[in-house]
């Protein structure tokens, strides 16, 4: 009989303690970076106070990750099945993402694994989507705001200008001028058909289930 691994035991447990607090700080590294932006102009003791919020997020994220790569039986498999999370802590700008991950592992932490990740994809599909229109507006006004021509002015002009690209509608009344501003909207726009192919293809697996469970019971 094989006995439990005790590190890979460890680093699950590890996991679903941390779920909900890394979805708590996820979120309010969010408010912290979009705060500044959306409501500008802020005093520089508010911006301060936002910067500060926002190293110290990071530093629980790069700990979080520190213990869980010490927890790890196999750390080269770990680095290989992990290297999106290392990716979320390393880059600023996708560390509010991490809070998905939490959300699998806190609704893995009472059910079966199979089922959790299938019953929280509409979940997962509805959080990345949010705040991904919600950060990206949020970076898109940053850099459009006082670009000459530019007219994504306001946080409206933003988040309607995030809606209609992550759903690949393009309305074309709001559109970034600058290089940056248009390479953020790529990357938005990518983000949008990943998202909708996903939702597409969990609608069609969902019912073809259905139909199965019908055709099961009928036999």
């Amino acid at each position: 009989m094989k006995k439990p691994n005790l590190s890979e035991a460890r680093l699950k447990a590890w996991q679903r303690r941390s779920a909900w607090p890394l979805i708590a700080l996820s979120l309010l590294y969010t408010f912290v970076y979009v705060f500044p932006i959306y409501w500008y102009p802020v005093s520089n003791n508010v911006k301060t106070l936002c910067i500060t919020v926002e190293y110290l997020c990071w530093a629980v994220f790069v700990a979080d990750y520190v213990v869980q790569f010490k927890l790890a039986q196999n750390r080269r498999r770990f680095l290989k099945s992990e290297w999106l999370a290392l990716l979320l802590v390393a880059i600023p700008f996708f560390r509010p993402i991490r809070a998905i991950r939490g959300i699998v592992f806190a609704r893995q932490a009472s059910t079966r694994p199979r089922e959790s990740m299938v019953a929280s994809i509409p979940w997962i599909i509805s959080s990345i989507g949010l705040l991904m229109m919600i950060i990206m507006g949020a970076a898109v006004l940053n850099v459009e705001r006082f670009a000459p021509g530019g007219n994504i002015k306001t946080p409206s002009d933003a988040l309607w200008w995030a809606l209609v690209t992550v759903t690949t509608i393009g309305y074309g009344d709001r559109f970034p001028v600058t290089n940056e501003g248009r390479l953020l909207a790529a990357v938005l726009i990518v983000f949008g058909i990943g998202l909708l192919a996903s939702l597409t293809g969990y609608i069609a697996s969902w019912i073809i289930s259905q139909s199965k469970a019908v055709e099961e019971e009928n036999a």
